[in-house]
């Protein structure tokens, strides 16, 4: 019996947090002294609290709320084109139901981009922007939706500096803080499993059964999944917690 491998510098910030957390309370529960992990977990212990904080910090960027009014704007009008793209399939005028068709098969390919995550949707936003403004224009002006995608073009490009601006102002700086705190949590936890695992072959699995079972079961819901395609083996990342 060991306690299973896990790679953590694959998970996102959040679920790593997470893991961590719940590998704090097992240990806690368990006793660090009865492990005889004390001196390890001890070391530990600041460690995770560092993270902890450089999470808050980008958490609590001074742009944050700023971005996610940014965002819900361009949202409003995003759904305001599909609902006005959706009226003019039943419009009186043959034309306009043509171009609406297109700009469908347009809007479908996308899907709905207003519930993708933040960074995916300013690209996505861009991309149909630039087929709104080039092979479609025609259709956009059929159906009267010209200044609509205007007005999400502007309020695309004032989302992307936004985000620039909590980047250069605060996020990289922390971003390397945290990525340093990351790896020195990381190497204490490695040292902790090394221990514990040599443990067990001298003392024998009895008195660490219960904690490595349990550790074993968190560490596969962080474990990403894996499945065959074609001739070999496709990993397939599983986010747990969000980010």
């Amino acid at each position: 019996m060991k306690i299973s491998n896990l790679d953590l510098a694959k998970l996102r910030n959040d679920a790593h947090f997470q893991f961590h957390t719940e590998f704090k309370d097992i240990v806690a529960k368990n006793g660090a002294d009865t492990l005889k992990i004390g001196q390890q977990f001890q070391s530990y212990l600041p460690l995770y609290d560092r993270v902890d904080i450089a999470l808050k910090k980008i958490n609590k960027s001074i742009f944050t709320e700023q971005i996610q009014e940014a965002d819900k704007a361009r949202d409003e009008i995003w759904n305001g084109i599909i609902d006005m793209n959706k009226a003019a399939l039943k419009h009186f005028n043959s034309d306009t139901r043509d171009a609406a068709k297109k700009l469908k098969i347009v809007f479908d390919t996308y899907g709905n981009i207003a519930k993708k995550p933040l960074n995916e949707q300013t690209s996505a936003t861009y991309n149909i922007l630039q087929e709104l403004e080039g092979k479609y224009a025609n259709d956009v002006v059929a159906v009267g939706i010209g200044q609509w995608v205007a007005e999400l073009k502007a309020r695309n490009n004032a989302f992307g500096d936004l985000m620039k601006e909590r980047f250069d102002e605060s996020a990289l700086k922390t971003d390397i803080v945290l990525k340093e705190a990351r790896m020195e949590l990381d190497k204490v936890y490695r040292t902790i499993v090394e221990r514990i695992n040599a443990l067990v072959i001298v003392e024998g699995a009895a008195a660490y059964e219960a904690f490595i079972k349990t550790l074993n079961i968190i560490i596969k819901k962080y474990t990403p999944k894996r499945r065959r395609k074609g001739g070999g083996v496709e990993e397939i990342e599983e986010e747990v917690g969000g980010e």
